[in-house]
């Protein structure tokens, strides 16, 4: 009798260990879903005014090679619009990310901007196109400062997809995005959960002597690198991950 008693129990106590584990993980998120909904339903109009906020961005230039530019956002009296004024250009995914940057920013701040033009800028350096959603958790952030009338930190990037729900998703060339900001100066860079560690590729040469020539092989082998003991130890820069908008928000404003 004990013999079958005992799977059963153990694949009840199984059952119910997968269970908590499995709320554990979705609840977080299904909570800022909740608090997103409660705060866009009672938005009030911003009041009347200009406002703007700027924020440090990185991007890839058509090298693949990573620079620091400038986000910045202007709140003027119009009809709800939101304009770009770029250089360089940017793709489509790149404008459809301001307007989901903009709306996450009305509800985590409980304003609407339905009488207000958001103007966003994007300023890249020598990046000649701005392609993918990157940017969008730092116009995000950017919006709530403006909005806020915050101040964001000059020494702080941030890189990261927004998503209508408040969640930050990851992007592409994170390490060479977090070289960039370390040699710009930057004491701390924010990238999305599970970014903190990154593929770089390390350059291997093999070289064979054989009677009147050498072989030389070149390649390149991937290695996983810890971004925030390799930054640090390089240009003194943390590297922090960060899931969702509000977790954000408690590094980049100053005091």
């Amino acid at each position: 009798m004990e013999n079958k008693i005992l799977p059963i129990l153990y694949a009840l106590l199984f059952l119910f260990v997968g269970m908590t584990f499995g709320i554990l993980l979705i609840y977080p998120q299904a909570l800022n879903e909740q608090t997103m909904k409660k705060q866009s339903t009672t938005k009030i109009p911003l009041s009347a005014g200009e406002y703007s906020a700027s924020i440090n961005i990185v991007a890839v230039s058509n090298e693949g090679i990573g620079v620091v530019g400038k986000g910045e956002v202007e709140i003027k009296p119009g009809k709800g619009r939101v304009l770009l004024n770029t250089n360089p250009f940017i793709e489509p995914d790149t404008q459809y990310s301001m307007e989901i940057a903009k709306e996450v920013a009305e509800s985590v701040t409980g304003k609407s901007l339905a009488k207000q033009d958001v103007i966003y800028t994007i300023e890249a350096g020598k990046a000649q196109l701005v392609g993918g959603p990157s940017a969008g958790a730092a116009l995000c952030i950017a919006t709530i400062a403006a909005i806020e009338h915050k101040k964001v930190r000059s020494d702080v990037a941030i890189t990261g997809t927004i998503q209508p729900n408040g969640s930050i998703g990851q992007i592409g060339a994170v390490a060479e995005k977090a070289r960039a900001a370390g040699e710009a100066g930057m004491k701390l860079f924010i990238v999305p959960k599970g970014q903190r560690n990154a593929v770089v590729y390390e350059k291997k040469e093999t070289e064979k002597r054989g009677p009147g020539f050498v072989f030389r092989r070149i390649y390149y082998e991937p290695k996983i690198i810890d971004l925030n003991e390799a930054m640090f130890e390089q240009y003194g820069m943390q590297v922090i991950e960060v899931s969702n908008i509000y977790e954000a928000e408690r590094f980049v404003f100053e005091d």
